[in-house]
């Protein structure tokens, strides 16, 4: 009897959830209840009881039940297996796992219920389903090990096998490192409450989409590191439990194999330059901030890899940009050979092209699995690489050590074994092997003499059954007399009803067709047992050699990991010359110094932007660490003024975009580059708020730059936006100055800081490596037009209103703003000679602006004009929401009445100044 019927189904009075399937479900359910069971039922998975309830919500499926119209009836709902990765998917999206049961028995064999097993555990962050993997993107599981003060943080990409880990000091480098690698799920010990940390947890887990599992710690690390190679060794205590910790959890969602990880690789804090989370997103680095899509962002315009390892090396190194001088100049000769050889590198990327994800198919076979159609990749693969090794073994001019195979690991690249196991997959897959190996054919001819012949048998019993149907029709005289084949019934004679008078004694009914009558006889029933017991060896003789391929496979892992990630660093390095090529990007200079000359620099997005189209884009200089004449203080401190849209932003992105590419390796858009190797990129640029945090967009700013000031060193690079604008005009300005002071007095990075508190100019007078630049701007027929190019000196106003009126602000808003702009500007330049409201007191600089009488005429003496006013003038209305600009009104209003009504007394008026 079928599984699918009778009492199996609770049919009749049993109780369905005591039957031996639902008892089979159960016991496989107790082993993991934390995960959805799909468990296997004919062509489809079926989910039971809560689970049942659950994915039916979350996966839009209609929930019924087994057993229907009895008060015990059990929830249940089901996917056909053929899509089933679409919808382990969507349940792994939204944090939960899913655990597959397969059938691990022969039904054939199996004595009353087959049994299942759970065969695979697919979590968030844990899966090889290349239908849901992004070929180019790591899918990485991470672990947080709390240690002191600090973490050791280990990731793991279960698809590929790449390992890596690091100490951090602080949670803010913990956040910077979970955003730089984007892990699918973290894990992290079930006594996080005891180690003070469940603030953290909690903020972890509602800020990104992520999920997150807590684990039991691990007691035994270096029982479970034990086989792995490591660059250093020992390892501390927070990287060893994190590494564990991760490779473990891994390790029990693989039920059928072992995971090909054989290295943990450690990732070396001295020569990471630091990215912190401000500094992605601002940057767009992988994302934009707007649309957080792909294209637009840096990564979108630098990638020209051809193949999928290619893709996630790029974005490695994107993610982690290095200052060692040594492995960066080694990645730019490479670059720079295969500029210099266009040929070859157009035949090489012709290789590259032809090679597949190694690393995925590899460890695919290891967890058992692999298909026929991937080792037929992995076959052409194989023939790919040796062609692009004997493409730069035979070159002339022998290419630098990145690019070359030949030398001391030329062995370990193309060992003798890889080249076999090249040939053994050519001579033994068909070309176009089936994906399942029970369709048959997977084995190509003349590999196995077995196959062969009984290949031959079964291909010869069409002939037979062919001569079998001429016979029955000469010996019945039934003309239309027909031999078939049912997957149910097998073969079987057809008689049409028109011939049923002439069936001879000997046919055996099988079954009743609309057209007629199906019949078995003892020579076809001979037959059909032949051909079936041929067709069981051939498919179980291709299922033995397939297998032993894939040992075949296994066996060679650890080499061919190693093409592997030198196959993806090749890629990478060609495409960086193919975009030095295109985009007239030229090798940067590299030094361990404070100087930053970039000559011609251009921003590698912008430029390629439909709003710069070709020879629209305007390039710059910035020069910072070098003095401009022999007279002056060499500069590491840009202090930018300019009108809002006028392209100060720009300019400061690509300065640090150059640094980063030169820093991954790659050229730069310019007409030449000194980069003095930076340690961190911290950018404070834009403006908005964190409602999951409950801060204002003030606060986030203040946040933003309290990370810079509290992080930043001589080596640093910085950008900083409109430092001060969140707040009143003072306090805005103050916090602005004392900003700039620390940066260029003490920290004395290289510093890029707008801003539109034109007062700041004056630091540049206090020969503290400050230089003023500013936007170039004019006007044509009383338009405002901005020229996007650098130029020395301080902007002569900010154009506010000018950008106003592009941004579409109506015409008499427009006008009363001149009119009072026009006001104030009389009102400040008359006002007991003083020439800006800065001049109360901030022109006499750190050095004296702390004596009681200063503090005096800043916050408490009389002003010599009104405070509100001043203000006014300093807010940027176009930055601001309608709410704050209501509430501001409000305030202002509020303080003008008590700033007139003394002075109306003694004048005896009542009209504001600007009225």
């Amino acid at each position: 009897m079928s599984e699918l019927g009778g009492n199996l189904l609770g049919v009749g009075r049993r109780d369905p959830s005591q039957t031996p399937l639902m008892q089979q479900f159960r016991e496989i359910k107790s082993r993991y209840p934390q995960a959805i069971v799909f468990f296997r039922l004919g062509d489809f998975y079926e989910m039971f009881y809560d689970d049942a309830v659950e994915a039916s919500r979350l996966l839009d499926l209609t929930l019924t039940t087994r057993d229907k119209g009895r008060d015990d009836a059990v929830p249940m709902c089901g996917v056909p297996h053929h899509a089933a990765s679409g919808y382990i998917a969507k349940l792994t999206a939204q944090g939960r796992s899913v655990v597959v049961c397969e059938q691990v028995e022969d039904p054939a064999q199996a004595k009353g219920l087959v049994r299942r097993d759970a065969v695979r555990i697919v979590t968030p962050g844990i899966t090889t389903d290349d239908a849901v993997l992004d070929p180019a993107v790591a899918c990485y599981v991470a672990a947080v090990a709390p240690v002191g003060d600090g973490f050791g943080f280990a990731y793991l990409d279960v698809s590929t096998g790449a390992f890596f880990a690091t100490q951090v000091s602080s949670e803010a480098e913990l956040i910077s490192e979970l955003v730089r690698i984007a892990p699918r799920e973290v894990v992290g010990p079930l006594e996080s409450k005891a180690h003070g940390r469940a603030a953290l947890w909690q903020r972890l887990r509602t800020r990104w989409s992520v999920a997150w599992t807590s684990v039991p710690t691990h007691q035994s690390p270096d029982q479970e590191l034990g086989a792995l190679a490591t660059l250093t060794s020992p390892l501390s205590p927070g990287i060893a439990q994190a590494a564990a910790m991760v490779l473990a959890y891994a390790r029990s969602t693989q039920l059928c194999g072992d995971l090909p990880v054989t290295q943990l690789q450690l990732v070396d804090r001295k020569t990471d330059v630091g990215l912190d989370e401000t500094a992605v997103r601002t940057l767009e680095l992988f994302e934009t901030m707007l649309a957080r899509r792909k294209e637009g962002s840096l990564l979108a315009v630098i990638d020209r890899t051809v193949t999928a390892g290619g893709g996630r090396v790029l974005r490695h190194w994107l993610a982690r940009p290095t200052a060692d001088l040594g492995e960066l100049a080694q990645r730019h000769d490479a670059v720079a050979w295969l500029v210099t050889h266009q040929a070859t590198t157009a035949s090489a990327r012709e290789a590259l092209a032809e090679v597949y994800d190694i690393e995925r198919i590899v460890t695919r076979v290891c967890l058992q699995q692999g298909s026929a159609p991937e080792l037929v990749r992995l076959r052409r693969t194989l023939h790919a690489a040796a062609a692009l090794t004997d493409l730069l073994t035979a070159h002339a001019e022998s290419p630098p050590a990145l690019l070359s195979p030949g030398g001391a690991a030329a062995s370990a690249l193309m060992p003798p074994a890889l080249a076999a196991l090249g040939d053994t997959l050519a001579r033994a897959l068909q070309e176009q092997a089936p994906r399942q190996l029970r369709d048959g054919g997977t084995i190509a001819a003349g590999y196995d003499a077995e196959v062969d012949e009984l290949r031959a048998l079964c291909t010869g019993g069409s002939t037979r059954l062919d001569a079998l149907e001429a016979s029955e029709r000469a010996r019945t005289g039934i003309g239309n007399l027909k031999i078939g084949r049912s997957r149910v019934f097998g073969f079987f004679i057809e008689v049409s009803k028109s011939q049923l008078g002439k069936v001879p004694s000997d046919f055996v009914r099988r079954q009743t067709v609309a057209g007629g009558e199906r019949y078995v006889t003892p020579a076809l029933a001979e037959l059909e047992d032949k051909l079936q017991r041929a067709e069981g060896k051939l498919l179980a003789r291709e299922q033995a050699l397939f297998a032993e391929l894939t040992t075949a496979v296994v066996a060679v892992q650890q080499p061919l990991m190693m093409l592997a990630r030198w196959l993806a660093s090749v890629d990478v390095l060609a495409g960086f010359a193919e975009l030095a090529r295109r985009g007239r990007y030229v090798r940067p200079q590299l030094a361990d110094d404070a100087r930053l000359e970039i000559r011609d620099g251009r921003h590698p997005v912008v430029e390629v932007s439909p709003a710069a189209t070709a020879g629209q884009f305007v390039a710059n200089d910035c020069v910072l660490g070098l003095a401009s004449s022999s007279d002056d203080e060499a500069a590491r401190f840009l202090l930018i003024t300019g009108p809002n849209m006028a392209g100060k932003s720009t300019y400061m992105r690509q300065v640090a975009l150059i640094v980063l590419l030169a820093q991954i390796g790659s050229f730069v858009p310019a007409s030449s580059a000194h980069i003095g190797v930076v340690d961190r990129i911290f950018t404070r640029i834009g403006a908005a708020d964190d409602l999951s945090r409950g801060e204002s967009t003030f606060m986030v700013e203040m946040r933003e730059t309290a990370a810079i000031l509290h992080g930043v060193t001589e080596r640093s690079l910085v950008l900083l936006d409109e430092i001060g604008r969140g707040t009143s005009t003072y306090d805005g300005l103050a916090i602005a100055w004392a900003v700039a002071e620390r940066l260029a007095h003490r920290a004395r990075a290289r510093t890029l800081f707008a801003t539109h508190y034109h007062e700041l100019g004056q630091l540049a007078a206090q020969g503290a490596g400050v230089r003023n630049v500013s936007m170039a701007v004019g006007e044509q027929r009383g338009e405002l037009v901005f020229l996007r190019k650098v130029v020395s000196g301080e902007a002569a106003r900010s154009y506010g209103i000018d950008v106003a009126g592009r941004a579409g602000v109506p015409a008499d808003v427009l006008k009363r703003a001149k009119a009072v702009l026009a006001r104030l500007e009389a009102t400040v330049a008359g006002s007991a000679g003083r020439g800006s409201h800065a001049q109360l007191g901030l022109e006499l600089g750190p050095a004296t602006a702390s004596s009681p009488a200063d503090r005096r005429d800043v916050d408490h003496g009389a002003p010599t004009t009104s405070a509100v006013l001043v203000e006014l003038a300093g807010i940027l209305t176009d930055e601001m929401t309608p709410v704050q600009s209501i509430a501001k009104l409000h305030e202002l209003a509020g303080r003008s009445r008590a700033e007139v009504a003394p002075r109306n007394e003694r004048r005896g008026s009542s009209i504001l100044p600007f009225s």
